[in-house]
């Protein structure tokens, strides 16, 4: 397949790695790209950045607007896009050079009623170091009650979408950082589209998902109110579902933010969000937990860093610190 692609990059004081994701975008082996980067009225030196990078790439284009957070960033992009498929990008993320390519062939296999094909990532701190690898999920076909339980994709940059789905999904909700509960805005689209298309996915490690101390994936008490937003507004769209896959999709996500706590070293946060996943799934996670505090200082595998532009040895990614694909099949 040789159709454009939008790549759409929103950017908010990103500074310090929206180069980087711009080259990881100019990299990619599929070639007909637009990159389309929306500065949403950054304070620092980013428009500065990305407009010396258009400079340099007729690919590039560079929408400069007031601050309406993320969801508006991504919309004002959705609108100037020109390809038949939308690939979101954030400011602190990276692309492996084929990730746009793999994603193009499976969406050619799976057929015009696939609205959106994900793939696995790696974790990569502030330096590109990879930390670890997403769970191997390959959930694919009519999937919304799955999707709705557990969120695969994982996070923005992960999806390609067929652009006709995601404006038929409206876009990206700016009703929930308006309501200071932003954070799951990707998750809200998805679920729109995959209540009406099936999903497709590339079980390999295409994207590197930063965590950044302070960002908004940390923010547990406020990404759980963008979610049960999120929740109040895809309800309606199907009227089977029933309170046992709200209270099972409850247990999941509070499980997500224990992990989140855990990771980031404020082990009250993990108990108290392990606790209100029930009994079950904590004791599932349990041994795991055990494992990673038992675990000796420096018996990690060599780290690698991601680059733009550059492949890694995604065999080599150490597993993720709770196996949550292996619990899920337990649960």
């Amino acid at each position: 397949m040789n159709d454009l692609v939008s790549v759409i990059i929103p950017v908010y004081n990103g500074a310090e790695f929206v180069g980087a994701a711009i080259e990881s975008a100019q990299t990619q082996t599929h070639r007909n790209l637009e990159i389309i980067i929306v500065d949403d009225g950054s304070t620092d030196t980013s428009l500065q950045i990305v407009h010396e990078y258009a400079a340099h790439d007729a690919r590039i284009r560079v929408i400069p607007q007031k601050n309406g957070g993320v969801a508006k960033a991504r919309n004002t992009a959705i609108e100037a896009a020109g390809g038949d498929f939308i690939a979101p990008l954030d400011a602190d993320d990276l692309w492996l050079p084929n990730k746009i390519e793999r994603q193009l062939q499976a969406m050619s296999v799976a057929g015009r009623d696939c609205g959106f094909v994900y793939c696995w990532w790696a974790s990569i701190d502030p330096a590109g170091k990879v930390l670890d690898r997403s769970p191997r999920w390959t959930i694919a076909g009519p999937q919304f009650e799955m999707l709705f339980v557990i969120n695969v994709t994982g996070n923005a940059s992960v999806p390609l979408f067929r652009k006709q789905c995601l404006v038929e999904a409206g876009g990206y909700n700016p009703e929930l950082a308006a309501a200071k509960s932003g954070g799951c805005e990707d998750l809200e689209v998805a679920l729109r589209i995959a209540s009406r298309y099936t999903i497709a996915v590339v079980p390999d490690i295409l994207v590197g998902y930063r965590r950044v101390p302070g960002s908004m994936s940390s923010a547990c008490d406020t990404m759980w109110r963008s979610r049960q937003m999120v929740l109040r507004n895809i309800l309606p769209l199907r009227a089977d579902m029933t309170p046992a896959l709200l209270r099972r999709s409850d247990r999941h996500f509070s499980i997500y933010l224990a992990a989140l706590s855990f990771w980031s070293g404020n082990l009250r946060e993990a108990i108290r969000w392990g606790l209100r996943s029930g009994v079950k799934l904590p004791l599932l996670f349990a041994p795991h937990i055990l494992k990673a505090l038992l675990k000796p200082r420096g018996s990690e595998k060599t780290q690698q860093v991601m680059r733009p532009g550059e492949t890694i040895d995604t065999n080599a990614i150490p597993e993720p610190l709770l196996p949550y694909d292996r619990i899920f099949a337990q649960r």
